[in-house]
């Protein structure tokens, strides 16, 4: 296990753990992510333990996870996180071949998804995607995750506000936090409350996972052109 650093600052670079029990496959990752000016990598580590540990040490500010690991699973690992530092972004490495494994990931608090045959570039992509808040997946994915989902009570989403209900359409369509509190003409504290109203009514544990849960109740629709928001 490989650890550095400690909690992040505010003119620090972005903290990124890593879990990943292949180690060239972690090197890699690890030199693309610090070839970043605003990425800093301050730990890799190859377990479950091991990314529980270290998440409760470094408070990282993302956690670049792999959803195989040699003594659990990637989800496992986010569940624990995400319940101790529910403020940690989790990108979950893995195939999109199982709905099941998704819905897991998804559920478990899982903030984006990165195929393993992935870019780097769209790795450092996924990255500052969740940073920004943004909530952007392929058609084919959401409709994966939406099948997996554990039943909701058909009534969820009934006690958003208008304003909710807007914030939620806005993260649908792709928008950061930024871009939502300049088109609502709001603080960015005030979308982020709004946000985590939405959580809460929706009982989800993420961006991710409100918007996948409003596209199974009829909340927002999946749009059909690729390049944008949900499609």
């Amino acid at each position: 296990m490989q650890l550095s650093g400690g909690a992040d600052q505010v003119d620090e670079p972005v903290s990124i753990l890593i879990v990943e029990d292949q180690d060239m496959v972690a090197e890699a990752f690890r030199r693309v992510i610090n070839g970043e000016d605003d990425f800093s990598v301050v730990g890799v580590v190859g377990s479950v333990h091991d990314a529980v540990q270290s998440a409760r040490l470094l408070h990282p500010r993302v956690v670049v996870m792999d959803y195989g690991l040699p003594d659990g699973t990637g989800a496992e690992a986010t569940k624990q996180i995400k319940a101790e530092q529910p403020d940690i972004e989790v990108v979950m490495l893995t195939g999109l071949s199982s709905g099941a494994i998704l819905g897991e990931a998804l559920e478990a608090g899982c903030s984006g998804f990165l195929p393993k045959e992935a870019s780097f570039g769209e790795l450092v992509a996924a990255i500052r995607t969740v940073i920004a808040g943004r909530v952007q997946v392929p058609q084919d994915l959401m409709i994966a995750l939406v099948a997996h989902l554990r039943p909701h009570p058909s009534v969820l989403g009934s006690d958003l506000t208008p304003r909710e209900a807007e914030v939620l359409h806005l993260l649908a369509t792709g928008q950061s936090t930024t871009e939502i509190a300049t088109q609502l003409f709001v603080s960015i504290h005030t979308v982020r409350n709004h946000i985590a109203n939405i959580l809460t009514k929706l009982q989800a544990n993420s961006r991710l996972e409100a918007v996948a849960v409003a596209v199974q109740h009829g909340l927002v629709e999946m749009h059909a052109d690729p390049g944008e928001g949900l499609a």
